[in-house]
């Protein structure tokens, strides 16, 4: 009997259903989703150097970490191709993916970056190298309550503050101390405006309570504080010369929402 032909249209069906196929999820799997933002610190970069990316999955921890994967232990690699990243052009609610993979369903308790001996600073341009105390071998552990779904999604935000983490010792080297929140993206919202006259670099704080949430950094007047739980807020306004404090109270801000406060406009002192 003669061999069937194969004609161009089932190859293709043939490939398309492979391909699909592959991006399934596999049963008793979840997807997370790192994604990275920064708040405004008085540096012109803020250069880190990250080798690694993983979760800790509770009830996992029989076997023991291998050092030189950072697999085992519970611990769940996301991402291990080293990579740098700029803190400062993540500011004013931009963001960027750390990494998204394929893992175990189940509860997480803890997001691990390790970094590595590159991170620096730069300042009046002038590069300054950053020591990473524990992040090289240990890596820095971000403790939360995470539920990743089977053939689901756990899209988190990690917010860095730039202006808390990076520490000027008294021997005049920079030091990391991590300061992160995570937040859960799909609850996370937002407060957005535009500051008049918009040539005065403005300092813009979310607080709540006693606690300062977020903050952003005017850009031609326009700013965004990202990654707010849902609550309300003040907004404190700190121009860097010729104007007053502003602050203005009473802000809403709705899980997965905008909250547009419009123009705000300085007083001169």
């Amino acid at each position: 009997m003669r061999g069937r032909r194969l004609t161009p249209l089932f190859i293709l069906a043939i490939l398309m259903a492979a391909f699909g196929c592959s991006k399934t999820t596999a049963p008793g799997f979840g997807t997370i989703k790192l994604r990275l933002t920064d708040a405004p610190g008085d540096f012109q970069q803020v250069n880190l150097a990250v080798t690694q990316v993983s979760a800790h999955l509770e009830g996992s921890e029989a076997a023991g970490e291998n050092d030189s994967t950072g697999t085992g232990g519970g611990w769940q690699v996301l991402r291990s191709d080293p990579f740098n990243v700029d803190l400062l052009t993540l500011r004013n609610g931009v963001f960027t993916t750390l990494a998204v993979a394929q893992v175990p369903a189940g509860h997480y308790t803890q997001i691990r970056l390790k970094l590595a001996s590159g991170s620096n600073v730069v300042i009046d341009g002038v590069t300054h190298p950053v020591t990473v105390p524990s992040g090289m071998q240990s890596g820095y552990k971000l403790v939360g309550d995470f539920n990743v779904p089977a053939g689901g999604l756990l899209d988190l935000t990690l917010d860095f503050d730039a202006a808390r983490s990076i520490v000027l010792t008294g021997s005049g080297t920079y030091i990391l101390k991590p300061t992160v929140r995570v937040i859960p993206t799909a609850s996370a919202g937002s407060i957005t405006g535009h500051v008049l006259p918009d040539t005065v670099s403005t300092t813009v704080y979310a607080i709540q309570a006693a606690d300062t949430v977020g903050s952003a950094l005017t850009s031609a007047g326009d700013f965004t504080v990202g990654a707010l739980p849902a609550g309300t807020y003040s907004l404190a306004f700190h121009p860097a010369l010729a104007y007053r404090d502003t602050t203005l109270a009473g802000i809403v801000v709705h899980s997965g929402a905008t909250t547009n406060v419009g123009n705000v406009q300085l007083t001169p002192q």
